[in-house]
């Protein structure tokens, strides 16, 4: 009887042949013509683990493939694969250590985009994705020098390249750095990678609509699956190496949920709508504090622990996000009460100036920090919009006015705050006047320039500037378009399609994950390179509201043609 082990080669086999005879057919391999030396990397991996690589430099490129697939078959001993990834390395430069040391010195941490070899040969030579994805080149903390961190090279490469033989890198005088053309192979697709600096090993596919939402289900029910059964979230991981961030913070609990019902709002899905749910009571029923302060009762959410315990203004603006989302999408009103008085207790943290104290102590109420992030003052200003908007009560949309003659004043603008060209985009739709919508463009369009080459993903960029978008597609019915230039409209939506394009950098597809320790843990996730490949539901929530925006945007506009940036 056949084993499973014979059952998985044959099966590989089949799919290494079909990966070879497509790269072939689709005429990939033509830039190999009249090279003396091919060198080739087969990455084959799986959700379960980190993917296994095998290496081939060879005169001939047929000769090279035979040689990795020959590896694959014979040492490739999971019980189980999806993915395959064929890495031709294409361009090649030789540095002194001094040199290299000096250029990983001057890279932002975990930007280092090139493979590289440690002799001549490549019989040591690593993808830009294994180092990155296994933490290989890091920057001191103490002298800022980058160095190559030799205890996760060599435990990397012990249980991941079989073949590879036992390294010393006292005896390395020059370290080779290049580049590939690669091709990553999926149910029978092929999809060939970006080889640029900062797309590098990301599948170069059209942005169209469908792309987007693929983004945006697979990210919604990558947040879906962090709920846990209490409700609450697996607040994240450091996708290197697997490690849950032990850390909780209820402000990004609710923003989390208000990202998940905007995409609940595109494609209703069970799963969704059941982890929702779990969330939303764990917010009402754990975080949640009713107060009396002179008469007025109010409401306030309670982070932290313990001595650390502790009210945040930004915490009970995005529970009302939350709660006012759920309401405005299921057509329900059970949250009525408990929205009013988180909105009762934002209030009572504005002062007479139209600012807000932004934390509590929860004992008493004194004020803790005057304030502490600027994100808290536009959140506030935003929930008390959405709340207006279901309970259209003055008092509401008047702490909102006062809120913005002090941001005017002020000129919040500067900070270029996702979170305020929100609340502006609302408010102007209930107060169209000129000095909002002012502050509104000058929130969004003086920053277009540092948006555009932003090398981060950051994805409130998007958030930002769609949300700008809106507001300025409503000038022309207040007769306000002279308020910016036709260039200037041009450049915002330049803008905005090129951020939606480049945070594709921040999603794990199957192509990225493959190289970490559990790919199925980040599946269809966000993160944040520079933060160690930080995944976190804040992280993916931020991405996941951006995308949500576009896609609204490609499906509502008038004439809409789809648009790629391959």
């Amino acid at each position: 009887m056949e084993t499973s082990q014979s059952k998985l080669a044959d099966s590989l086999e089949k799919k290494l042949d079909l990966f070879y005879e497509t790269l072939q057919k689709e005429g990939h391999l033509g830039f190999l013509k009249n090279t003396t030396r091919v060198i080739l990397f087969l990455s084959i991996g799986s959700p379960k683990r980190r993917a296994d690589v095998f290496q081939a430099s060879e005169t001939l490129p047929l000769k090279a493939w035979r040689v990795v697939k020959r590896q694959a078959l014979q040492h490739y001993k999971e019980s189980h694969y999806e993915w395959v990834k064929l890495d031709i390395v294409e361009n090649e430069e030789s540095h002194s250590v001094n040199e290299f040391v000096k250029i990983i010195t001057e890279t932002k941490k975990n930007y280092y985009r090139k493979g590289i070899s440690f002799d001549k040969q490549y019989r040591f030579a690593f993808l830009e994705q294994e180092i990155n994805g296994n933490a290989i080149v890091q920057i001191d903390k103490h002298t800022g020098r980058g160095f190559i961190q030799e205890k996760n090279l060599k435990e990397y490469a012990k249980s991941h390249r079989p073949l590879m033989p036992k390294l010393d890198l006292s005896r390395i005088d020059k370290i080779r750095t290049f580049t590939t053309r690669g091709f990553f192979f999926e149910e029978n697709r092929l999809f060939p990678t970006h080889n640029t600096n900062l797309d590098n090993g990301r599948r170069k596919t059209p942005l169209t609509i469908d792309e987007v939402e693929r983004l945006v289900r697979e990210s919604a029910t990558f947040l879906a699956n962090q709920v846990k059964d209490t409700g609450a979230f697996v607040y994240g991981y450091f996708s290197c190496f697997d490690k849950e961030i032990q850390f909780y913070n209820v402000l990004r609990h609710a923003s989390t949920l208000y990202s998940m019902l905007e995409a609940y709002e595109l494609y209703p899905d069970d799963v969704l709508e059941k982890a929702i749910k779990r969330g939303l009571h764990y917010l009402v029923n754990h975080c949640t504090r009713n107060y009396t302060i002179q008469s007025v009762r109010v409401a306030y959410m309670i982070d932290g622990v313990g001595e650390n315990k502790e009210i945040k203004l930004g915490a009970n603006a995005a529970a009302i996000l939350a709660l006012t989302k759920f309401q405005e999408v299921f057509k329900q009103n059970q949250y009525v009460e408990i929205t009013r008085l988180l909105g009762e207790g934002i209030v009572q943290m504005q002062k007479r100036d139209g600012s807000f104290n932004h934390v509590l102590y929860p004992e008493d109420l004194q004020v803790k920090e005057d304030f502490r992030i600027i994100y808290y003052d536009g959140e506030a200003a935003f929930a008390l919009m959405r709340l207006y908007e279901q309970d259209p009560q003055s008092r509401w949309i008047d702490a909102v006015e006062l809120a913005f003659r002090y941001f005017i004043e002020k000129k919040y603008w500067k900070h270029h705050d996702h979170w305020l060209s929100y609340c502006t985009n609302e408010l102007t739709k209930y107060r169209p006047r000129k000095e909002y919508f002012e502050f509104g463009l000058h929130n969004v369009l003086k920053k277009l320039n540092f948006i555009k080459k932003r090398e981060t993903t950051y994805p409130t960029f998007l958030e930002l500037t769609l949300a700008g978008w809106n507001m300025v597609s409503r000038l022309r019915a207040h007769g306000l378009e002279g308020l910016l230039t036709q260039k200037e409209i041009q450049r915002l939506e330049e803008t905005f399609h090129i951020r939606a394009e480049y945070q594709r950098n921040g999603f794990f597809y199957p192509e990225v994950a493959m190289y970490f320790k559990k790919p199925s843990r980040i599946l269809g996730s966000f993160y944040i390179r520079h933060h160690s490949f930080r995944s976190r539901i804040d992280d993916t929530e931020h991405y996941l509201s951006g995308y949500v925006a576009y896609y609204k945007l490609l499906k509502n506009r008038s004439g809409y043609k789809e648009r790629g940036v391959s």
